[in-house]
């Protein structure tokens, strides 16, 4: 029996399906074995999944769609290893993915999911790092889902019955996630373990209004475990602004310190977050809704030393932190111009 399943959940991935298998196949370590559950794929996927031939894999293909979330429960149910590992079948892995995560669950008997950084490719490129110790992890999932492409124990679904909800869809990896943090620690490594593809036919840019709504539903799950009597108002401000990092006037960024002491005043009831791991994503969160202001207000059609100094003047100076302060001052006296 080896000790890691991966499981990998394909519907209509025939373009990408060969990169993420062999990724798989290309992996260091070597104790594991490929389980692919293609959801009644109509356009070769499957065939293409067929023409392997690797003792490492498994092979298994509903006759007809049953969603994504059943999809992933249906695999779940079909594994017995110590490890199962989470990857779509559009997504490559990196070479030390599961010899990393593995190693870092082998050495940590506390944590029950370990996840990654990302390298995003395709229609968009940039790099995500999510925290890495479980006391922000779970705080950082109160903002957005911030676990990808993770190892984690079995038992899990085995025993504590955590599964995939088909009514959270498009957001139940969210939600997945969001209720193992109710049985188990969390933890990241801050390191690029896997490459993410956009692309236009994914479920995350299809279904982007869906996937917001069910996102909220999430987030308020994990503002009630923040203080079960959060008042509806509370809510709706996290939902609306704060966690989207709305801020258009002086009076928006007041507003969201306030909620940010509001935050740590919550969470003292039931202590149900760490409080300075809170209090870090809080003023986080204050930092990049100013930088994102700044740049709108003062930056928005390019460093100039005019541009500066309108914003040195303008009070928002200083409230940022010392490497945006910088970065500003930087690209302004490069402009060289008025």
């Amino acid at each position: 029996m080896p000790r890691v399943t991966v499981l990998m959940p394909t519907y209509n991935v025939a373009p990408y399906i060969d990169e993420a298998i062999d990724s798989v196949l290309r992996q260091r370590y070597r104790d594991f074995v490929l389980l692919v559950v293609d959801d009644a794929s109509t356009d070769g996927t499957w065939e293409r999944v067929c023409r392997y031939d690797d003792p490492r894999i498994r092979r298994v293909r509903h006759d007809s769609n049953l969603g994504l979330a059943d999809n992933l429960n249906s695999g779940l149910a079909l594994i017995e290893t110590e490890y199962t590992a989470r990857m779509d079948g559009d997504d490559i892995a990196e070479p030390d993915w599961l010899e990393s995560e593995v190693a870092f669950l082998d050495s940590h008997p506390d944590i029950g999911v370990c996840g990654g950084g990302c390298e995003v490719f395709g229609s968009k490129h940039y790099t995500v790092r999510f925290p890495a110790d479980a006391p922000s992890v779970a705080v950082n999932m109160l903002f957005e889902c911030s676990i990808t492409v993770p190892t984690f124990r079995t038992s899990l679904y085995r025993d504590q019955g955590l599964h995939y909800r088909s009514d959270a869809f498009p957001a139940e990896d969210y939600r997945f996630w969001a209720d193992c943090l109710q049985v188990t620690r969390t933890c990241n490594i801050p390191r690029v373990l896997f490459r993410y593809r956009m692309h236009e036919k994914q479920i995350s840019t299809a279904l982007h209004s869906r996937q917001q709504q069910q996102s909220d539903a999430v987030r308020r799950i994990m503002l009630h475990r923040l203080n079960a009597d959060i008042s509806d108002s509370d809510v709706d401000y996290f939902l609306r602004c704060y966690a989207p990092g709305k801020v258009d006037s002086r009076a928006d960024y007041r507003a969201m310190r306030r909620f940010s002491r509001r935050m740590v005043e919550l969470n003292r009831t039931q202590r149900h977050y760490d409080a300075a791991a809170l209090r870090r994503r809080c003023r986080h969160q204050e930092v990049q809704a100013l930088y994102h202001h700044i740049i709108r207000r003062y930056f928005h059609d390019g460093y100039t030393l005019r541009a500066y100094l309108r914003y040195l003047l303008s009070g928002c100076a200083w409230r940022t932190t010392m490497h945006y302060e910088i970065r500003f001052l930087i690209k302004s006296l490069l402009h060289r111009s008025l």
